[in-house]
């Protein structure tokens, strides 16, 4: 399976070792990449969503799912089960927008949209946030400890 992660903008160097430290954990389950897009350079912030927008719409795939606050909150188990349907061979690819927000067009593209919490976070934490939850998943669908019940 493959699972690509982009994301808009860098990632933080504080959380930089937490996240190598769960993509290194997914590698047991996954090929998991995280793909870094340009964040928009316009000082207005609808044109820097349209900017961030056509960077996502080039790089993921028909299909992908949106990390946004008004997305669909789903348990840990939820994650398992969504994962446990795509085919051995399948691809995944999420998309966590830009601090300023994602425009109506991705939006709308997003074969589904996930909400990590009705709190909204930076988007630096999201990402590491959403590969400590795939790790999370896999484990369930392994049976391995690290998801205590």
């Amino acid at each position: 399976m493959k699972i690509r992660l982009w994301v808009v903008g860098r990632g933080n160097p504080a959380l930089a070792a937490y996240e190598a430290e769960f993509r290194k954990r997914l590698g047991a389950f996954a090929d998991v990449q995280v793909g870094e897009l340009p964040e928009g350079r316009s000082k207005q912030l609808s044109q820097r969503r349209q900017e961030e927008g056509r960077q996502i719409l080039q790089k993921a795939a028909k299909g992908f799912v949106l990390f946004d606050e008004r997305g669909k909150l789903l348990a840990s188990h939820d994650w398992a089960g969504r994962l446990q349907q795509l085919p051995g061979d399948g691809c995944l690819d999420l998309v966590i927008g830009g601090a300023g927000g994602i425009s109506d067009e991705v939006r709308a593209a997003a074969g589904d949209c996930w909400s990590l919490s009705k709190l909204t976070l930076p988007h630096q934490l999201v990402r590491v946030m959403v590969l400590e939850q795939l790790y999370r998943a896999f484990t369930i669908l392994k049976g391995h400890p690290y998801h205590r019940e």
